[in-house]
């Protein structure tokens, strides 16, 4: 054990555990876990109602993505309204004669968001080690307040696109700092709930931006601070600082009875250390160490739900909604953006249940492949001739689908990001695992105007055929590689991707962790 750790706490561990020394030539698959949190037994009701203050920490937390929700899809939505293409407009619509956007222009603006969110990821990694979690927070929200005025003053279609790109800065920041702290802090129990809880208020935020336009009114997001979150204990732990570590850990959890913050201190220690020497044993040094084939295989399976978004067509459904319905010949696209994401709202709140019942590898396998025939029969509507029903059928199939998206690639996409990397590595892997989504993402949302365009390819509902077939593609490596992460422990995963177990055997491998939790729950 570390010299860091207490020897008060280790010795404690050791009584409680009643496990004896593992010798050094055992595999890790037969090795005994020495010391287990005590609370590890907890189902995920008692585990939230004990710890209540952390899972309350962890939800403020998460209305962060309120700003991002709304950031992250105003252009879409907003881009059907009659004053914005006033404005903007520097063409003509070729069959209507009528003042419109360009569509390169409107391509310019989600394609720059997602080009820069990649600058930023490739430094965000450095910031979040060097200067913590919560400076990245701060640095998301200047961005994001940043880009917004720079969308109130805008007169011109450049000035757009300049909010655009501090906007990506803003959502290039997400992974390393909320989606990390919010990893860092939960308890397996409610893990999955606390990081579904992230998507929730993204989705919310779109909401809110669905009604704005919905009734014709300027919406301006509420910006919350929580001045008082104090940094990762993850964190202090890497960087040998265990008092504030402990400290850390009494703000979070409150006056929790039984809980031992020495013992636990040690116990995330413990995973810690472990997680560095399963490391070092690959390399000399943390950069070299993360870029072997291990660590790298981790940071694209950790991507997989995450950019399966994009190749599932939720650019379309979500980015370019009232465009698609405006081109779709729909009555009111507006309204029918706002279905959508009232749906999406309804089916995130059912994914906290589903997301730590159902599993990760379920949901995003079979909802993968709902969404997959969902988009060929949108497909199918573009050989109808356009009318009041095809526009009722079009909206219905877009709720049902936006409906399978918020249980399973909506939050997964994020838990996924945080649970599959190596604790040690979670921000360098987590901003690789970004990069790769938003490079995808630039493809997708620079082209799909063009697809939609009469002043391009002009495919309009057409398109959906095209999100039906790369996603039947898209399903191959997931199903070979994406495995269950739900309530594992993060030095359960690493044992697990160490040993070579496959994606679909991770739910029923016994761990060390586990056995050791028999162990002494049998002794008491």
């Amino acid at each position: 054990m570390d010299n860091h750790c207490d020897k008060s706490s280790v010795a404690k561990a050791d009584e409680l555990n009643h496990i004896d020394d593992v010798p050094q030539n055992e595999k890790p698959n037969d090795e005994i876990t020495p010391i287990t949190s005590a609370f590890a037994g907890l189902t995920r009701a008692q585990a939230v109602r004990k710890f209540w203050r952390l899972y309350a920490t962890g939800l403020m937390v998460s209305i962060g993505a309120m700003y991002s929700g709304y950031g992250h899809s105003v252009i879409g939505s907003i881009i059907a309204n009659e004053g914005f293409i006033e404005q903007f407009a520097t063409v003509t619509d070729p069959e209507t004669g009528a003042p419109a956007l360009n569509s390169t222009h409107v391509s310019l603006w989600q394609a720059m968001n997602f080009a820069s969110q990649i600058i930023i990821q490739l430094i965000a990694p450095i910031t979040a080690d060097r200067f913590g979690r919560k400076f990245n927070m701060w640095a998301l929200t200047v961005f994001l307040a940043l880009s917004i005025v720079l969308a109130i003053v805008a007169k011109s279609w450049e000035l757009i696109l300049c909010s655009r790109l501090v906007g990506g800065f803003a959502s290039g920041l997400l992974s390393s700092s909320i989606m990390i702290y919010l990893s860092e802090t939960a308890l397996p129990q409610f893990r999955g709930a606390l990081l579904g809880a992230f998507s929730l208020f993204f989705a919310i935020g779109q909401l809110f931006l669905a009604i704005g336009l919905k009734i014709l009114k300027d919406t301006t997001p509420l910006k919350f601070r929580n001045i008082f979150l104090l940094r990762s204990p993850v964190w202090y732990v890497m960087h040998d600082r265990p008092e504030d570590a402990k400290k850390a850990l009494r703000r979070l959890i409150g006056n929790v009875e039984g809980y031992d913050f020495d013992h636990e201190y040690a116990v995330i220690k413990y995973e810690t250390d472990k997680s560095a020497e399963l490391q070092k044993s690959h390399a000399d040094n943390q950069w070299r160490a993360f870029f072997t084939w291990l660590n790298i295989k981790r940071a694209i399976i950790a991507t997989l739900p995450f950019t399966f978004q994009n190749f599932v067509g939720a650019p379309l459904f979500f980015n370019y909604a009232t465009y698609f319905f405006a081109l779709a010949k729909l009555d009111d696209p507006f309204l029918g953006n706002l279905v959508i994401q009232l749906v999406l709202v309804a089916g995130i709140i059912a994914s906290f249940y589903l997301v730590d019942t159902a599993g990760r590898r379920t949901l995003v396998i079979y909802g993968g492949i709902a969404m997959g025939v969902l988009c060929f029969i949108v497909g199918g509507l573009g050989f109808l001739e356009a009318n009041t029903a095809t526009g009722a059928a079009l909206v219905t199939l877009c709720a049902i689908w936006a409906f399978i998206y918020a249980i399973s690639l909506a939050p997964i996409g994020w838990i996924s990001l945080v649970e599959v990397s190596s604790p040690l590595f979670r921000a360098k892997s987590t901003a690789f695992a970004s990069i790769i989504q938003s490079a995808s993402g630039v493809l997708f949302n620079y082209t799909v105007p063009l697809m939609l365009s009469n002043q391009n390819a002009g495919w309009g509902q057409k398109i959906g055929l095209f999100f039906g077939g790369i996603t039947v593609v898209y399903l191959v490596p997931t199903i070979l590689l994406f495995p269950e992460t739900k309530g594992r422990t993060y030095e359960e995963l690493d044992e697990l991707f160490e040993r070579g177990v496959p994606a679909w055997k991770f739910a029923t491998t016994e761990t060390a962790h586990q056995r050791s939790v028999q162990l002494r729950l049998g002794q008491h």
